[in-house]
């Protein structure tokens, strides 16, 4: 009986985790992403990412378009799904607003319809939040 319980809890403790969808650990779920949210220090910067739509492909590609413009990036999760990588590139005045992104956030949460990061450096006071498209 004590072995019962103790299996039962050690599936319960396995099921809770920041992630709220049926998704398979490290990924994203397919479709096309936008900017609904970034922030930094308090400023909201938002705007600079209109019309850009990203993709996070399952080999760890990342794309981000633009009308006609394209550049892709790379992402990954960490083996325990707490960190998110982007990489569009070195965040430089001739990346911006791309280069931007690319960090080594923490996740917040990613459900089938949102993705909710912080940076991992508190004193930049980054948030940002991919919402489905």
């Amino acid at each position: 009986m004590r072995t019962l319980i103790l299996l039962f809890a050690a599936a319960l403790m396995g099921a809770c985790s920041s992630r709220s969808d049926n998704n398979a650990p490290g990924s994203v779920p397919a479709g096309t992403w936008r900017v609904t949210h970034f922030s930094e220090r308090g400023s909201d910067e938002t705007g600079d990412f209109s019309g850009y739509v990203f993709t996070f492909a399952a080999n760890g590609s990342a794309t981000a378009v633009k009308a006609t413009t394209s550049k892709t990036g790379s992402w990954s999760m960490s083996s325990n799904n707490t960190r998110f990588n982007i990489d569009f590139g070195a965040k430089t005045d001739a990346n911006k607003p791309l280069g931007e992104l690319t960090d080594d956030w923490v996740i917040i949460s990613i459900t089938n319809n949102e993705i909710k990061l912080t940076d991992d450096n508190t004193s930049s006071a980054e948030f940002l939040t991919f919402g489905k498209n």
